[in-house]
């Protein structure tokens, strides 16, 4: 994986203290590319401790731990016409040379198989890399640019970028992949394009020692790829507000909670209570309708005796009566029979 920072690197030449320290860090390939510093003539200056001379510009390319840059494949970009083979790198590689003699060119080999824009690579059109272009004479119609990058476990990868007309064709292990996919591939590796966490151009450590701490901050986010996670830190940080919020709520809620079931315990031993004199009353009138039942009952058996009594009489009384009714009966029926007796000898005397 690729972890390098620009601003893990000075802008003075380094000491072989300082390199050793570097070497000692999590990245795995860094590449410098150095302005030329002011003094004698070439040839004359000493060299100085990280290896660059006076006068003279210089890359330097960094391969640490784990993955390593293997090889570059070149073909008719830029300063190179045909196919050349750049390494293979060494785990610390300079490239030097007087000014104009392709060291930069590195850099833009690079960074365009890397993916960088054209607008990085000092041309304004992509045909313009193609070698002989510059000049109005293009030695091809094509150019591309082939990087070979070892994983630690020995396994191989080529990233390969290739200029057709006004655009470029991706290759990740010979397969055609689209621009997304082969940055894909990148990111795989470490490499972050646009966060340029390999690269370092020109001017650019300077940078950032110029920006604001905002900016840096947003830098450093790019270059750890920690800025995907953004929107992910943003519903973090709501949900934990959130929670926040739902914990004070809940701590409110359960002071709430406790004040009312304080108040609750004491309604609830005003209810106990209430209930024990409403129970203590209904069986105090149980009581009663009891004693009241009771009574009735004695009045009742008492009432029904004498009822009773009265209706054997009121028996007793009837048959009497009916006896007379039936004597008074026989009474009429010899009446009748002797008033009928009584006309007829009327009858008889006339």
């Amino acid at each position: 994986m690729v972890r390098a920072i620009e601003a893990l690197l000075p802008a003075v030449p380094v000491s072989r203290i300082e390199i050793k320290r570097l070497l000692e860090r999590p990245q795995d390939l860094i590449v410098r590319c150095l302005e030329p510093r002011q003094g004698p003539p070439l040839g004359r200056g000493k060299a100085s401790e990280g290896g660059a001379r006076w006068g003279r510009r210089r890359v330097e390319v960094y391969v640490l731990n784990m993955g390593y840059l293997k090889l570059l494949l070149i073909e008719n970009f830029k300063s190179w016409r045909g196919q050349q083979c750049i390494g293979p790198f060494k785990k610390f590689t300079c490239i030097i040379g007087p000014n104009g003699s392709g060291k930069s060119n590195v850099m833009d080999a690079l960074s365009f198989v890397m993916g960088e824009k054209t607008s990085n690579l000092r041309v304004k059109h992509i045909q313009e890399l193609i070698h002989g272009a510059h000049v109005g004479k293009p030695v091809s119609s094509s150019g591309s640019v082939t990087m070979v990058y070892v994983e630690e476990n020995g396994e191989e990868k080529r990233f390969s970028r290739i200029i057709r007309g006004n655009g470029s064709e991706f290759l990740v292990n010979g397969t055609a992949v689209n621009r997304s996919m082969y940055t894909k591939a990148l990111v795989e590796i470490g490499i972050i394009a646009r966060a340029k966490n390999c690269l370092v151009f020109q001017g650019e450590v300077e940078a950032i020692a110029m920006k604001k701490p905002k900016e840096r901050t947003q830098l450093f986010e790019q270059i750890s790829n920690s800025g995907e996670l953004a929107a992910e830190y943003a519903e973090k940080k709501r949900d934990l507000q959130k929670a926040e919020e739902d914990a004070q709520f809940s701590y409110n809620k359960k002071k709430n909670v406790a004040a009312e079931r304080k108040r609750a315990k004491l309604e609830k031993e005003e209810a106990e209570h209430y209930q024990e004199l409403f129970e203590e009353l209904a069986e105090h009138k149980k009581q009663l309708q009891l004693f009241r039942l009771y009574h009735n009952e004695q009045k009742i058996k008492f009432l029904n005796n004498k009822v009773a009594e009265k209706t054997r009489i009121i028996g007793t009384k009837k048959m009497a009566v009916s006896h007379a009714e039936e004597t008074m009966k026989a009474k009429k029926s010899a009446f009748g029979m002797l008033t009928r007796s009584n006309q007829q000898i009327e009858k008889e005397i006339r």
